[in-house]
């Protein structure tokens, strides 16, 4: 867990994590240069469970290198993700374990809640089993979802930690590399976290995102030899940069919403 200036959320982040129903685990976690109160928080939780293993960036590097950072103390022959102000369904841990060890595949996903201030709001659900082509139109995991086998991890070298990964799009880059070495990836078919997230944030993106978005995407057709005639598909960003936020905001709700009253926040 990569971890900045979330002060507000992440004890409640751990103690989602602490009451999981599996508990064989290690929790590596690198402060990224936090200027508020986060550091101190988790010092706490970490002097309590010694399962919870804090380390420090002396300065803010962003977080490829932050969880590459993580990568060195791990010892586990899974490594899990999570983020600092998204929370876990009591099983989580305990049915991608489970999943991992009945299944065929290198890395495991799920879906997840969206909420936010209000409440759940939405849910989204990654497609059961994605191959290269699903990355011509985005990501194949919910990056906090997704539990890895440690030494596939490894052998893609971890993280890359350049400018373009810097850019919010690390995942992508390293189910890119996955790809590449023919992993196998899959998704649960139910959400495992929830996973905080406002009705605007899909808005937010601006301009340059689109583009650099863009430009990956293409890069990544031409690293899995994608059919030509597929490619097209990646200029997907630069077609929603020309849609009107207001009405990209009521698609995104759509497409996200859910029965909200048989669900409760945990």
């Amino acid at each position: 867990m990569g971890i900045f200036n979330c002060e507000n959320t992440v004890a409640e982040t751990l103690d989602s994590i602490l009451s999981q129903t599996y508990e064989n685990w290690e929790l590596i976690i690198c402060d990224d240069g936090s200027t508020d109160h986060t550091y101190e928080i988790v010092s706490k939780y970490a002097e309590k469970d010694k399962r919870i293993k804090l380390i420090k960036n002396n300065q803010n590097s962003g977080l490829p290198k932050t969880l590459n950072n993580c990568l060195k103390y791990c010892i586990g022959d899974y490594i899990m993700r999570h983020d600092g102000d998204d929370l876990m369904v009591l099983n989580r841990i305990e049915k991608q374990v489970d999943y991992m060890h009945t299944h065929n595949c290198d890395a495991c996903g799920s879906g997840a809640y969206l909420f936010d201030e209000t409440g759940i709001w939405g849910l989204r659900q990654p497609e059961s089993n994605p191959n290269k082509n699903s990355m011509i139109l985005g990501v194949p995991f919910i990056h906090p979802t997704v539990i890895m086998k440690h030494e596939k991890l490894t052998e893609v070298g971890g993280y890359s930690d350049n400018n373009l990964t810097k850019q919010r799009l690390e995942d992508y880059d390293l189910w890119l590399k996955f790809f590449e070495k023919g992993f196998i990836l899959q998704n649960i078919q139910e959400p495992l976290i929830y996973f905080r997230e406002d009705k605007n944030s899909y808005t937010r993106k601006n301009r340059r995102f689109r583009f650099t978005e863009t430009k990956v995407r293409i890069d990544a057709c031409k690293r899995l030899n994608i059919p030509y005639l597929k490619r097209v598909l990646a200029f997907k960003p630069l077609v929603v940069m020309l849609i009107p936020k207001k009405i990209l905001r009521k698609f995104h709700i759509r497409k996200a919403s859910t029965d909200n009253s048989k669900i409760s926040l945990h």
